[in-house]
C-alpha cells in the first residue's frame, strides 16, 4: 500500500465521519418530510372554515328572505320563484356563485305537523346525484299558515382527495350546504295575492 492510497483512505474515513456528524441540511430534510402534511392540514382547515362561513351566510340570507314571506310582502308583490331566489342571492352572493347553484324550496301547509311530514331533507333539494334537477315547490302560503324555506348550495372542494370525507352527496368532490327556516306566517290581510 503506497503513500497515495493511504492518504486517500484516511481522507475517505475522515469525510465519512464528517458527514455522519454534519447537521447541515437536516432542517431542510425534516421540512421535506413534514411540510406537505402541514400544508395539507392548513388547506383543509382553511377550506372547512370558508365552507362553514358560507353556510352561515346562506342561513342568514334565508332568514332575511323568510321575513319577506312571513310578513306577507312576497305575497303582496306576487314574487316569482326566480325573483325570490334573486333576493337570497343578493344577500349570499358575496361569498358564493349563485348562478344555477342555489336551489330554493318554499312550501306551506295548514299546520306544522303536516309541514314537517311533507318537507324533504335538504339533501333532496337541488340537483340529484346524477345531476338531474329534482322537483322544487314554491308556495308562500296564506296568512297564519306554516311555511318551510330551504336554500341549498353545492360546495365544490378545492382539496378533493382529503375533503372527500366531508362529502354528503354522491360526488366525493361536493358537499351540499343549506339554510333553513320554518315559521308561521303572520295574520297579514289576505288580498287574494300570492307568489307565482
Amino acid at each position: 500500500m503506497g503513500l497515495f492510497s493511504f492518504v486517500r483512505k484516511a481522507t475517505t474515513i475522515k469525510r465519512r465521519k464528517s458527514y455522519a456528524s454534519d447537521e447541515k441540511g437536516a432542517t431542510a430534510l425534516e421540512f421535506a418530510m413534514v411540510g406537505p402534511l402541514f400544508f395539507t392540514m392548513l388547506g383543509v382547515t382553511l377550506e372547512t372554515g370558508v365552507m362553514m362561513f358560507s353556510e352561515y351566510v346562506l342561513q342568514s340570507a334565508v332568514q332575511e328572505a323568510a321575513r319577506i314571506v312571513r310578513t306577507g310582502q312576497a305575497q303582496d308583490q306576487e314574487l316569482s320563484a326566480a325573483t325570490f331566489k334573486d333576493k337570497i342571492c343578493d344577500l349570499a352572493g358575496l361569498i358564493m356563485d349563485c348562478d344555477g347553484k342555489v336551489t330554493v324550496y318554499l312550501n306551506s301547509q295548514l299546520n306544522f305537523a303536516s309541514l314537517s311530514t311533507n318537507t324533504p331533507s335538504y339533501l333532496n333539494v337541488g340537483p340529484g346525484v346524477n345531476g338531474a334537477p329534482q322537483p322544487v315547490t314554491f308556495r308562500c302560503g296564506a296568512p297564519s299558515e306554516s311555511v318551510a324555506l330551504i336554500a341549498t348550495y353545492d360546495w365544490n372542494f378545492v382539496i378533493p382527495y382529503v375533503m372527500k370525507y366531508f362529502a354528503n352527496q354522491g360526488d366525493p368532490n361536493k358537499r351540499r350546504i343549506a339554510g333553513f327556516a320554518m315559521f308561521k306566517n303572520e295574520p297579514f290581510p289576505a288580498g287574494g295575492k300570492t307568489c307565482k
